[in-house]
């Protein structure tokens, strides 16, 4: 069962972040202090936790499900494992769903996690965009346009993620099946 979420996890971690996620950072050039004072001044134009915690909220909301469909469909995509086996394996996961929603919550409750995502934030828009750009951005998301932007965003990530789910899943769970049949692995 532990494999089945270690592949699962892996795989929708792997499907969603960019190569380069993986890698070691490399050493991080100075950054203009400037720049960065002025980043964090954007990302708080951005209301920027206020963004990651709301669509911390959706996710765990929809973790669940999410979670539940993938392991099932692990299951069920399995051609090695019989009728009774599959039966087994799906009362497992019923029965650990729970916890695992639950270690789910926990982590997107986290107070940390946010000051975590913003640390690294700062830097990479810090290292991506000039002061003026900055500025810029800033004066963009403090307009009405951009707050009303803002304000939709976590509903259009929501959707944006149940179009990648309802797109990207049945094709995860394809390769992920076709995976254990040349690992030979139930």
């Amino acid at each position: 069962m532990k494999k089945h979420l270690v592949a699962i996890a892996s795989a929708i971690l792997v499907s969603f972040a960019p190569p380069a996620a993986f890698a070691a950072p490399a050493a991080a050039p100075a950054l203009d202090p400037a720049v960065v004072a002025a980043t964090r001044e954007m990302l708080a134009a951005m209301k920027m936790r206020k963004v990651m915690a709301a669509s911390l909220r959706q996710a765990e909301q929809q973790m669940p499900f999410q979670m539940q469909a993938s392991l099932l469909g692990a299951i069920d995509g399995d051609t090695r494992m019989s009728a009774e086996e599959k039966a087994e394996a799906r009362a497992r996961v019923k029965e650990s769903l729970p916890r695992l929603v639950e270690e789910m919550r926990t982590l997107f409750s986290d107070p940390t996690l946010a000051d975590d995502m913003m640390a690294e934030m700062v830097p990479l828009y810090a290292g991506t965009y000039t002061l003026g750009e900055v500025r810029q951005l800033s004066t963009f998301y403090a307009s009405p346009l951009g707050q009303k932007m803002l304000a939709n965003m976590p509903k259009l990530m929501q959707q944006t993620m149940e179009i990648s789910n309802r797109v990207m899943m049945p094709r995860i769970q394809k390769i992920m099946a076709d995976a254990q049949g040349v690992a030979g692995q139930p």
